[in-house]
């Protein structure tokens, strides 16, 4: 079920590009070069316009006075619709044939719930912010920005681990997931769960940097060639940038939120300052 989940999923991001590319601009005020996100005019209970949930449960909820956007990380529902073939029609109104790496990629996609920002078809310099709150999560509590996405599916992340209590850099690529940079091990982000807390996101040109209620929290330049793997064996080849174009600059992609399994958490005030 999870991978029928998946498939249906990653037509879905399909179906963000062709939105993106008729200009559709639902619940977004862009001043200046910003893009700002308004939920105030959103339906509580429904899926958020302004963005494009791809895998899990996105609904607008109410957070005191304010309307936010929750992610329920537990297993989705598939449609009752053939996720197989909805995938293979969304690929082809994209590319005129079926993307086969997307759909390779896509058993492993249902396990991190992502939700691709309407508005913009593709972002490479600036910043973008979002408030959180963690609420819930057994298995993981994990918060975060969406970007380079790709559309083979692959992408980039920097997320909050509210069980971990650190901030960490995730790539997506050929159906895993692999760690680039974690925050000083030593240090630990202690955030009190009840208040909402800021990540952001700096990119520029090849440099990464992720901000945690404005405390600089881990840097990475893409490019950066990996090290050996363990016991000085060949570093992965999926890590090596002229083999995987997340890790290679610049940064061109959509962009979104990001939570990982089982995580329920609000989100609000999301903001791209493009450069």
């Amino acid at each position: 079920r999870i991978a029928a989940a998946a498939l249906l999923a990653v037509a879905a991001l399909l179906a963000v590009s062709i939105i993106g590319a008729r200009g559709f601009q639902p619940s977004v005020q862009a001043l200046a070069a910003d893009i700002k996100v308004d939920l105030s005019r959103e339906q509580v209970g429904r899926p958020p316009a302004a963005f494009e949930p791809m895998v899990g449960t996105w609904l607008v909820a109410r957070d005191g006075a304010d309307n936010v956007i929750m992610v329920d990380g537990r297993p989705w529902v598939a449609s009752k619709d053939n996720p197989t073939k909805l995938l293979i029609e969304s690929a082809r109104k994209l590319y005129g044939t079926s993307n086969e790496e997307l759909m390779d990629n896509a058993k492993q996609f249902a396990y991190f719930p992502v939700a691709v920002l309407r508005s913009l078809d593709s972002f490479t310099n600036g910043a973008i912010s979002v408030k959180f709150k963690t609420i819930a999560g057994d298995a993981d509590r994990a918060s975060g920005i969406l970007f380079n996405v790709k559309p083979n599916g692959d992408w980039l992340a920097v997320r909050y681990n509210d069980t971990e209590n650190n901030v960490a850099l995730w790539e997506f690529h050929n159906g895993m997931r692999r760690n680039m940079r974690f925050s000083d091990r030593s240090k630990k982000f202690m955030l009190d769960r009840a208040a909402w807390h800021e990540l952001k996101l700096t990119i520029d040109g090849a440099d990464l940097k992720a901000w945690l209620d404005g405390e600089l929290a881990l840097e990475y330049t893409l490019g950066s060639q990996p090290g050996p793997g363990r016991n000085n064996t060949p570093p992965n080849p999926d890590l090596i940038p002229a083999n995987n174009a997340v890790l290679r600059p610049p940064v061109a992609g959509k962009v979104g939120l990001w939570a990982k399994t089982d995580t329920t958490s609000y989100f609000k005030d999301y903001v791209v300052s493009p450069k």
